[in-house]
């Protein structure tokens, strides 16, 4: 895995695709789940519920790897993202709204954002230790 995404990488992952984040469970065997996330400032942000298995996962044991891949055009690219994850404060429902118009479009993430609540949600933050792609 290489320590700096490529403009490529990067260009990929500015899309709106739905990642899976693997986190480790206590007893060491890995967790994945589908996520939603947002590439900002350098970082992976994913919004998880506090009861989630992945936020226990996490505050206990930060390695995570994320997987973002197009599995509808061929020849199917994918970026794995290998990193650690620090957990934050659920972020404001203009954050929210925008991740919700990033992967649903203006209308339809607009309805979304509006009905539904944040709940006790966390943001996990994903600092990219390495990369890998094609």
């Amino acid at each position: 895995m290489a320590d700096v995404m490529t403009d490529r990488q990067r260009r990929f992952v500015e899309q709106p695709r739905i990642a899976v984040l693997a986190s480790v469970r206590a007893d060491g065997s890995p967790h994945t789940s589908p996520v939603w996330f947002r590439y900002e400032d350098g970082v992976f942000k994913v919004l998880v519920d506090r009861a989630s298995q992945k936020h226990r996962n996490i505050a206990r044991d930060s390695r995570v790897e994320l997987c973002i891949d197009d599995r509808e055009r061929p020849p199917f690219h994918t970026v794995i993202v290998r990193g650690r994850a620090s957990l934050r404060p659920a972020p404001d429902a203009a954050w929210r709204r925008a991740i919700a118009l990033h992967y649903l479009g203006e209308d339809l993430g607009r309805r979304y954002a509006e009905s539904t609540p944040a709940g006790d949600a966390v943001l996990v933050v994903i600092t990219p230790e390495q990369f890998a792609g094609w």
